[in-house]
């Protein structure tokens, strides 16, 4: 009677897919505090929290001072290098929209608002900002990357990490973002084309959205309990965890729905 042939099967493990992310000094890897050198930086930020709990490899973008147009380029330029069927995840931690960037020779500048010398002449030769021109060029962005990865059938997701006109905390107790901003935001004509894979769309309290600087984290609170100091509003260890756990647990239930339903909101102001 012949001997029956052991049989064995091989387990070949499979590439790890691949996180891309991009965003400002809230998601930069390398990111250090101006205000507190001494304190040692180096703990891991949320992309790579995020990609460990997803079992993937992580590409992080994230510059310090960075806009929204940096954003989305980064992000674009990323996916084209990259074999679609790699990538497992693009997401977008989108920033403040009153930011600027511009590639001088191929190298990114960023103008954040703060005085950079080196940046006055490129500052002055800028046409003045817009609170009208700013929301459409960043929700242009939003709406572009959406669009571009659901044609190429790329997993994304996108939120606000920096509120998107200014922090509800910094204003007069009581008074949100001024009727004017939320107005403009309300009736751009790509608000409601945000499709459910952006959290918190869209962005402030007062149109049933929210920001994860205000929102998530809270670093205005008095016990500053995600923040590098007093002195220092970016995130500290205990935030970048905040952040990857919130999205881990929020990736599982935000497609349950894919009607997004937005607060009434009238043009004084107030919410119906």
């Amino acid at each position: 009677m012949a001997k029956l042939a052991k049989s064995y099967v091989a387990h070949v493990r499979t590439p790890k897919k691949t996180l891309i992310a991009s965003g400002c000094s809230w998601t930069n890897e390398n990111f250090w505090s101006d205000s507190n050198p001494d304190i040692d930086c180096s703990w891991p930020k949320w992309p790579e929290l995020l990609a460990k709990k997803l079992d993937m490899e992580c590409i992080n973008l994230g510059r310090s001072g960075a806009g929204n147009e940096y954003i989305f380029s980064s992000l674009l330029d990323q996916i084209k290098q990259t074999n679609k069927d790699n990538i497992g995840l693009v997401i977008s931690a989108w920033t403040q929209t009153n930011r600027k960037d511009i590639k001088v020779r191929g190298i990114w500048k960023h103008i954040d608002g703060f005085y950079k010398p080196d940046y006055t002449a490129i500052h002055n030769k800028m046409p003045p900002k817009s609170i009208a021109g700013n929301t459409d060029r960043s929700i242009r962005y939003y709406y572009s990357l959406q669009e571009i990865c659901k044609s190429k059938k790329i997993p994304l997701k996108q939120f606000q990490m920096l509120p998107f006109f200014r922090s509800n905390k910094e204003l007069p107790k009581g008074l949100l973002i001024c009727t004017r901003e939320v107005n403009i935001l309300y009736n751009n004509p790509y608000f409601k084309k945000i499709d459910n894979n952006f959290i918190g769309w869209p962005t402030e309290r007062r149109l049933g959205g929210f920001n994860f600087c205000d929102d998530i984290l809270d670093i205005y609170a008095n016990e500053r309990t995600y923040c590098i100091s007093d002195l220092d509003n970016h995130p500290n260890a205990k935030g970048h965890e905040k952040i990857a756990e919130f999205l881990y647990d929020r990736f599982s239930t935000m497609n349950k729905s894919k009607e997004r339903s937005y607060k009434p909101y009238n043009s004084q102001g107030r919410g119906a």
